[in-house]
């Protein structure tokens, strides 16, 4: 496997500079572009295009980046040689899409895929490791990643340019195990889950400070890297690490529950919403037997905006449930066996729920029912934890 020279980082004051200057220098032009990795980046004037993409494969050798044309029921697939976890997309060339490794993995690629080509390799810092995730400043020219100094335990969101994805600087997440983040909507802010576990890579995916976790919901200035707020949860061993964010600003957390280090058996609510101005993260509830099925565990979160509706999934409670984000009622939920990927259709009508048997549901996001004529199977895919939405020019759907 290749991969590109890591160049010395610089100071955080350097960092700083750096990235100010390259995010203010588009942020005026490019204003109303929304820059989640679900987001809708620039195509052509003709109908929309999507695809659905995940991390694939169920071993070294078949690991993979794939995405499906929904249009056509096929599947494109492009080797990673890494189990990847969360993907982003280029904000300006729609057709690079970047695959981030599940942590404590170290490498990263970025994929062409009209082409299906990988046209970039690159590699975590010495002594540091991904979680997963990453996002684009709104022009295009750096890329942030959540990744760890696995020395210290110390967060980092690491910037790279995009040339080449050379380390160019880094902010602090002000916690341990940062996970998703996301741009919100001002297109200023960015929106970290701090998992609040430290790992190793010599440990795998071993917990090492899960009696002193501290996870956390921060947003930091995506321009200085200052933080602007820090909000917990009242259960200190539920472990903030998927988020999405709806179109006002609203953000849905997915939390997992570390039970062993828990001095009581008491149930957790593993949702929960913060929106803009508020004090703190509220949870939802549902009924006990609902909550029991879970089994500590919600694997990924998806918001549709338009019915304000935010989806979760339990791949250890073969689960999927639905809560309106402003009244925090449950209004439905899908039992589908080791559901994990989550996303929405770019016209809103549908949820779309992947799992590890290469099997693909819809859920109307109106009557909360699957439509079971949508329903895909591809064979020999195995997909991983998310699935996300990307519109993409016609001439390459």
């Amino acid at each position: 496997m290749t991969s590109t020279a890591i160049p010395q980082q610089t100071s955080a004051a350097d960092a700083s500079r750096i990235s100010r200057r390259h995010f203010l220098s588009g942020v005026a032009a490019l204003s109303a572009l929304p820059l989640s990795v679900r987001a809708l980046a620039a195509g052509t004037s003709a109908q929309p295009q999507e695809a659905w993409v995940s991390a694939q494969g169920a071993g070294s050798r078949h690991f993979a980046m794939s995405w499906i044309n929904p249009a056509s029921s096929s599947a494109t697939t492009a080797l990673s040689g890494f189990r990847g976890h969360g993907a982003a997309q280029h904000p300006h060339k729609p057709w690079l899409m970047v695959l981030y490794s599940r942590s404590p993995g170290t490498h990263g690629m970025v994929v062409d895929i009209r082409s299906g080509n990988v046209v970039q390799r690159f590699d975590s810092a010495e002594g540091h490791h991904m979680h997963g995730h990453g996002a684009f400043t709104p022009d295009g020219q750096l890329m942030f990643s959540t990744e760890s100094d696995y020395r210290s335990g110390t967060g980092k969101l690491v910037i790279r340019e995009t040339e080449h994805y050379q380390i160019v600087g880094e902010y602090l997440t002000h916690g341990t195990g940062p996970h998703q983040m996301l741009l919100m909507p001002d297109q200023k802010t960015l929106v970290v889950a701090n998992g609040g576990l430290r790992t190793h890579p010599d440990s795998g995916r071993k917990i090492l400070n899960a009696d002193r976790m501290d996870s956390s919901l921060v947003y930091i200035d995506a321009a200085s890297g200052e933080l602007l707020g820090q909000y917990r949860l009242a259960e200190s061993k539920a472990s903030i690490r998927h988020l999405d964010v709806a179109d006002d600003g609203t953000v849905a957390v997915a939390t997992q529950v570390q039970r062993p280090a828990m001095s009581d058996n008491h149930l957790v609510n593993l949702g929960a919403v913060h929106k803009p101005g508020q004090p703190e993260l509220v949870p939802l509830t549902a009924p006990q037997t609902l909550m029991t099925r879970f089994n500590d565990y919600m694997g990924s979160v998806a918001i549709n905006s338009r019915e304000r509706i935010a989806g979760f999934t339990s791949p250890r409670g073969d689960l999927a449930a639905f809560w309106n984000i402003d009244s925090g009622e449950l209004t439905g939920y899908h039992a589908f066996h080791d559901v994990c990927g989550l996303t929405t259709t770019l016209d809103q009508r549908y949820f779309v729920l992947s799992n590890s048997y290469g099997e693909i549901r819809q859920i109307n996001a109106l009557t909360m029912k699957e439509e079971k004529s949508r329903r895909m199977k591809f064979s020999g895919m195995h997909w991983d934890n998310h699935l996300f939405t990307v519109k993409i020019p016609q001439n390459i759907a």
